[in-house]
């Protein structure tokens, strides 16, 4: 799959790098990291030209597991600023639920009622150029740069993101799409240095993307869902720094 390939040539570009000797003019990091993604509950917006429009209300996704990878530098010119390519990937499952559905039906008109949305896989990915602000704390000549050091992340990622209904009504099962969309990323965390080139830190990251994907219906008809996706990730990983 093509998120594999990124996390792996991720995985190699830190390497990569490791191996190399230090720039004279930089502070490089490699960073892995893994933790909890949660996904704010959202509204599922349907147009279906068979049946008619429909909204889901405040449907669920399910928490999932958060991981990925980030490399780059902090300047000896400036060393509490850094750029830092971000790769980050999350699973907001759509359980089978009961919500409110208000809509225009074919036949029956306009009204509100419960309905289920059925079960829907989904796979996000997201790509990004962080801006990286440290403020390096606790200096010393083990830690020139801050043996704890709080930080702040912002950047602009591109998301890929497939939804594959498995076991619903209204859509065409198996028959899934991806969607690349644009959104917006800001994260907070500490790193605490625990060896020379080595630290450990925690991270807050929030992500927001909108997202159009064209499915088919059980009758096979073209047809499109709509969503936001608001996510909350805590996350732990591993710091190499040189």
């Amino acid at each position: 799959m093509i998120t594999t390939r990124i996390a792996a040539v991720v995985v190699a570009v830190a390497i990569t790098i490791g191996l190399g000797a230090r720039p004279a003019s930089a502070e490089w990091f490699a960073d892995v990291f893994a933790g909890l993604s949660l996904t704010q509950d959202h509204d599922v917006k349907t147009s279906d030209r068979s049946v008619g429009p429909a909204v889901y209300e405040d449907v669920h996704f399910d928490k999932s597991l958060a991981w990925g990878g980030r490399v780059g530098r902090y300047f000896d010119a400036v060393p509490f600023i850094g750029l830092g390519f971000d790769f980050f990937r999350y699973y907001p499952y759509i359980a089978g639920q009961s919500v409110n559905v208000r809509g225009c039906f074919l036949p029956g008109g306009c009204g509100t009622g419960r309905g289920g949305t059925g079960y829907f896989e989904t796979d996000v990915s997201a790509i990004s150029v962080d801006l990286m602000l440290r403020l390096p704390l606790l200096r010393s000549d083990d830690a020139p740069q801050g043996r704890v050091q709080p930080y702040i992340a912002i950047g602009p990622p591109i998301f890929v993101t497939s939804i594959t209904p498995r076991d619903t009504r209204q859509f065409h099962n198996q028959d899934g799409d991806t969607e690349l969309s644009f959104g917006v990323k800001a994260a907070a965390g500490v790193a605490v240095q625990v060896y020379k080139n080595l630290a450990v830190f925690g991270e807050y990251r929030f992500t927001h993307t909108s997202l159009d994907f064209e499915l088919r219906d059980a009758a096979l008809n073209k047809m499109t869902l709509r969503t936001d996706l608001d996510s909350h990730s805590a996350l732990v990983g591993i710091s190499a720094r040189w």
